[in-house]
């Protein structure tokens, strides 16, 4: 299905744009690590890169009420060449365990689920250029992702896309994204996802912001403070515990988007930490039983977070 993506994304460069500016008159300047706001990450890196963050999302109300949940993430990555490794544990704290009870049709208090973990090793294959004006991309991933046992959830997938840079390093893309787990119904596994996303780099933003007035030429000791922002939606489907008191060895879908605004601190050249708030949106989780049957969707009220992260280049 196509979506607003590309609206939303235009619209969060000209909102954060204002911000740029007030920093740098402080000597903060944009990243200069290139990346894009939406589309999948295809760079390759040359060094080896490690990552960890941790993250929460505020507690927030199930729409139409009966039910609240606040989420914790903590995070480990990997980046090397063409390969990126990622394991990611979620924590779910939940109140209103009666009125979860009735949502899910329990027969009584209920704690859905506890923890819910993912494994995932990305291949990016191809990012190549044609003409000077296009781009094409293709990934490949495997991930194993689970409530407590990872047996069953292990799934294959791959992401693509091509984009035409319309105005001096923005792009306008269509992507695809197809995932396939051990359980094929149609229901749940195998269905090609369309989008469309703007894409640019942290470089091509901050030329540009530079070229309208909006962000300064950074000064002189400035280059250890930098602001980046970023634009993501994301989809993972996760592999329901034997003893899950909803659907045993059932599926969740955890459907989520998220507008984050971070300030970097780079000491050094192999070292950056980053903190910041979250607006997490779009939020809703989708419940499977065991055959891979669609059974029910419960969407959740939008939620302020925070996520920080320590970076090491080696």
């Amino acid at each position: 299905m196509f979506c607003a993506r590309a609206i939303v994304a235009v619209l969060l460069a000209a909102v954060l744009g204002l911000a740029p500016r007030a920093f740098a008159q402080g000597g903060v300047t944009m990243g200069n690590e290139p990346g894009f706001l939406v589309a999948a990450p295809t760079n390759v890196n040359k060094t080896l890169q490690l990552q960890g963050g941790l993250g929460h999302i505020a507690q927030a109300d199930f729409t139409n009420g009966l039910g609240s949940v606040s989420v914790t993430r903590a995070s480990l990555s990997a980046d090397y060449s063409i390969f990126h490794l990622s394991y990611d544990i979620d924590y779910f704290k939940w109140a209103g365990k009666d009125g979860l009870g009735r949502r899910f049709d329990t027969g009584g208090a209920v704690t859905p689920w506890e923890t819910l973990q993912d494994i995932t090793l990305q291949a990016r294959l191809l990012n190549n250029e044609l003409t000077d004006n296009w781009r094409y991309w293709v990934n490949a991933e495997v991930s194993a992702s689970y409530e407590k046992v990872a047996p069953g959830a292990v799934g294959v997938g791959v992401d693509g896309g091509v984009a035409y840079d319309f105005w001096d390093g923005w792009m306008l893309g269509l992507t695809a994204r197809t995932v396939a787990l051990s359980a094929l119904n149609s229901d749940l596994f195998g269905d090609v996802e369309l989008g469309l996303a703007v894409a640019v780099s942290q470089k091509t933003l901050r030329r540009t912001l530079q070229s309208v007035g909006l962000l300064q030429d950074s000064k002189p000791g400035s280059e250890h403070i930098a602001l980046n922002f970023a634009l993501s939606t994301q989809e993972k489907t996760y592999r329901l515990a034997p003893d899950n008191p909803i659907y045993s060895n059932g599926y969740l879908g955890v459907a989520q988007s998220k507008v984050g605004l971070y300030l970097d601190y780079l000491p050094n050249k192999a070292l950056t930490f980053s903190i910041g708030p979250e607006y997490h949106y779009n939020r809703k989780y989708k419940l499977y039983n065991k055959a891979g049957s669609y059974k029910s969707s419960h969407d959740l009220d939008n939620a302020l977070g925070g996520f920080a992260r320590i970076l090491w280049r080696f």
